[in-house]
């Protein structure tokens, strides 16, 4: 088999990538223009979406080692490839326990950076913020105006989220911090700050007005993720061996990549992207898997989703205003906007008219993914359990086994601890919502009507199943109420067959107690 060149799993280095020989999707055209353009920005993604690598590009660029960008775009352009000093930050490196370890822990690293330019900065008792200030004056004086890259400025707060108190000390220890480089602004070339989460100015970033935030700038949508132009053309022979592998037309097999993991949209009016992550382990591993969530999904995110009750089914196609992107604090944490800011939301389009945007998931390991890891939190059931139960109800429900798929459930059900079991209808809704999504059919909840609401609705090809839960009740009663609100009259008509379900769930058993099954011809 062919030899092919080396894929950058786990690579963030642009130096190894590019000494070492690896596939590289060219995004220097965008740095050429962030550097001509401006000189303050901001920038918030997904985590394992590359923020990292712009950091280290940008590095060697502002280093002058031109050597490394041959056959790059900016390598061709009017750059003059000045050396600059460089204060580069990585906050996971970093201590996050507490505020005055993080400090430490800081100053030391600000103290390397000196000693690497044969710099003296500080006393070993002054605070890092005064170390950092020192540090760019020193360097400016000595040398030239500084460049400053900050990788993961929020890890600091994100690693907290779950200890308000502290996390709102370690806030106030980046704002100290972040402070800095607003008064030693005469002194800097060029900042960049990345993230996964964008906290307000107010909240972090104070004083640093002239900060341009680039996360839904049209200009640079893509410039972090690949486009399907870069990948096509740059993974042109992975993506034959897949073909091969699979047994696929070319533009089957690129469907298929797309349906998985494409899907992102950063702006208004910006390309669609693929996660880069996990379309480099599908071309190294040759499998279509949930590669990004094999990291872990946010354990903050899911614990965030349980104690504000958020309703993870009404997520789907919804539109909102720009507000929802909008910069938060850590005292009002809103799981929409987080949502949308890790990666686990996307917008699908945008309204110019209304300025408004509709979301959703962006792709099929995104939407699959989340649900398994929401189904696992919230019934502890492991994955392979989960596994084993969703390849049955698929079954049953292809066969039309009611009796068999409601046994399932029920089983399903009875292994869920006992603590977790919560009173209401709608944690019960949400496990069924969790799996009718594994299943791979879409569950429609609380579809509205003209005299009502119907608790779930799923469409398959030939049959709509039309749901009504009760609790501590009866699935005579289920049913009944859908004959009184006349719930089938929405779907008759369409050719076909539908099946009205009552569902009661019972709090004392934690379980289903009573289903009925009731046919209609359309």
């Amino acid at each position: 088999m062919q030899q092919l060149p080396k894929l950058p799993i786990g690579v963030q280095d642009f130096t190894k990538i590019r000494e070492g020989d690896f596939t590289y999707v060219d995004k220097t055209r965008y740095l050429y223009n962030l550097i001509r353009d401006g000189s303050v920005y901001f920038l918030s993604r997904p985590r394992r979406f590359g923020k990292s690598l712009i950091i280290s590009t940008l590095e060697a660029i502002f280093q002058g080692k031109k050597e490394l960008f041959n056959n790059l775009w900016i390598a061709q352009s009017d750059y003059d490839w000045k050396v600059y000093p460089i204060i580069r930050i990585d906050m996971s490196q970093v201590d996050r326990t507490s505020p005055e370890l993080f400090d430490q822990t800081m100053k030391g690293l600000l103290l390397d950076i000196g000693h690497q330019y044969n710099v003296q900065v500080a006393r070993e008792d002054e605070p890092a913020p005064s170390v950092f200030s020192q540090l760019i004056g020193a360097l400016s004086k000595k040398i030239d105006k500084v460049v400053v890259l900050i990788d993961e400025y929020d890890k600091p707060m994100l690693d907290n989220i779950d200890d308000i108190e502290l996390t709102q000390k370690m806030r106030d220890a980046l704002r100290n911090f972040y402070t800095i480089l607003k008064a030693q602004d005469g002194n800097i070339k060029f900042i960049l700050l990345t993230g996964v989460t964008k906290f307000s100015k107010v909240s972090v970033f104070s004083g640093l007005n002239n900060l341009q935030d680039l996360t839904l700038d049209n200009r640079y949508a893509a410039m972090l993720g690949y486009t399907q132009e870069e990948l096509e053309i740059v993974f042109k022979p992975w993506i034959e061996r897949l073909t091969k592998k699979d047994q696929h037309t070319i533009q089957k097999e690129l469907d298929k990549i797309k349906r998985w993991y494409n899907g992102y949209q950063f702006s208004s009016e910006g390309q669609r992207v693929y996660n880069p992550f996990s379309t480099l382990l599908l071309f190294e591993q040759q499998e279509y898997r949930s590669h990004w969530f094999a990291t872990g999904t946010p354990t903050f995110l899911l614990k965030l989703i349980e104690q504000q009750a958020f309703d993870i089914t009404q997520v789907e196609d919804i539109r909102v205003k720009e507000s929802a992107f909008s910069a938060y604090d850590i005292d009002k944490l809103d799981v929409f906007s987080l949502l949308c800011q890790t990666g686990y939301l996307t917008i699908k389009h945008y309204d110019s008219t209304r300025q408004t945007y509709t979301l959703n998931y962006p792709n099929l390991e995104v939407e699959q993914g989340f649900m398994e890891s929401l189904l696992e939190y919230f019934t502890k059931i492991s994955r392979a359990r989960q596994d084993n139960t969703i390849f049955k109800l698929v079954d049953y429900l292809n066969a039309q086994d009611h009796e068999a798929f409601f046994s399932e459930l029920k089983q399903f059900f009875s292994s869920i601890p006992y603590d977790l079991h919560m009173r209401g209808e709608k944690y019960y809704q949400n496990i069924l919502y969790f799996i009718f999504t594994l299943i791979g059919v879409e569950l429609k909840v609380e579809v509205h009507t003209n005299i009502g609401r119907i608790d779930a609705v799923v469409e398959l090809k030939d049959n709509i199943l039309i749901f009504e839960f009760k609790l501590d009740q009866s699935a005579d009663i289920a049913l009944a109420q859908i004959h009184e609100k006349k719930y089938a009259e929405k779907y008759q008509g369409l050719g076909k067959a539908i099946q009205l379900i009552g569902v009661n769930f019972n709090t004392k058993d934690r379980n289903i107690d009573d289903w009925k099954f009731e046919a209609l011809q359309s």
